[in-house]
């Protein structure tokens, strides 16, 4: 039994010296890999790519901005900071300075877009972010504001961004259906097409059928039948509720109440009989 147990305990340890000396062979490995971030603030690009190539890094331009400091040429700020532990290849992001703003900012307001991007580009500025907004004063895609605004001093960068007009998107002519069950047929009517909407012909429940499940039938009459009955019956009917309903009065409706419809619909109504 002991030597089982001395057996065992000498398999234990040499699996924990294993993973012990895997552990720090990998540490080793991984740091081993890992190099500090160079300070290359102030440096030419050529200086700040041999210094970071030197290093087994890489180098990525972020942009290009204007600078009283630093000289045209030379790297304004780094990312990540100097002194980072970093693997080897990372890519080191890099702003490049133009050194102080020597060109204005032309006016490019209520110029067409198209002009407005060669009158930039000719002053030696880039064209940055377009926009439009729907803006009815204007023609299309002429510019109605640019970011930084004409002869701007102090500016960051050298790009300008515009905002141009667009037409407005057409506005949905629509409304909501009103309930107009329990009203009388010529209220309803006048309702309906003083409202800009059409009205269907007039559809009545029969006298001999029941009416249906949420008081809709489906049995139609011409109009003048149906104004008609409703004249020579002023008398009450029941519904299938058991509520009486006079005669001539809206039962049902098509739309249903609440529902978004648009202008010119047209409305269908079915009345008592």
């Amino acid at each position: 039994m002991r030597q089982l147990f001395r057996a065992i305990s000498a398999v234990l340890s040499l699996v924990a010296i294993a993973l012990v000396s895997a552990l720090i062979t990998m540490r080793l490995a991984i740091h081993g890999t890992e190099v500090r971030v160079p300070a290359l603030s102030g440096l030419t690009m050529a200086q700040a790519v041999h210094q970071l190539h030197a290093a087994g890094l890489q180098i990525g331009i972020d942009g290009h901005f204007y600078s009283s400091v630093k000289p045209a040429g030379t790297i304004l700020t780094q990312s990540p900071a100097p002194g980072t532990l970093v693997r080897k290849s990372w890519r080191v992001r890099v702003t490049e300075s133009l050194g102080p703003q020597k060109i204005a900012v032309p006016n490019v307001d209520g110029m067409d877009e198209g002009i407005a991007t060669i009158t930039i580009r000719r002053t030696g500025l880039q064209v940055g972010d377009t926009f439009g907004i729907p803006y009815p004063y204007a023609p299309q895609n002429t510019v109605i504001a640019q970011t930084p605004m004409a002869n701007a001093l102090g500016v960051q960068g050298p790009r300008i961004s515009l905002l141009t007009a667009q037409p407005a998107a057409p506005a949905e002519n629509a409304s909501i259906m009103p309930d107009l069950t329990g009203e009388s047929f010529t209220d309803a009517a006048l309702a309906v097409v003083h409202a800009g909407f059409k009205l269907a012909p007039l559809q009545t429940t029969s006298v001999e059928a029941p009416v249906a499940s949420g008081g809709v039938s489906s049995a139609v009459a011409p109009a003048s039948s149906a104004v008609s009955n409703a004249a020579a019956s002023p008398a009450s009917a029941t519904t299938s509720a058991g509520s009486p309903t006079r005669s001539g009065t809206v039962i049902a409706q098509s739309p249903v109440p609440g529902e978004r419809i648009l202008a010119g619909a047209t409305i269908h109504l079915t009345v008592q009989p």
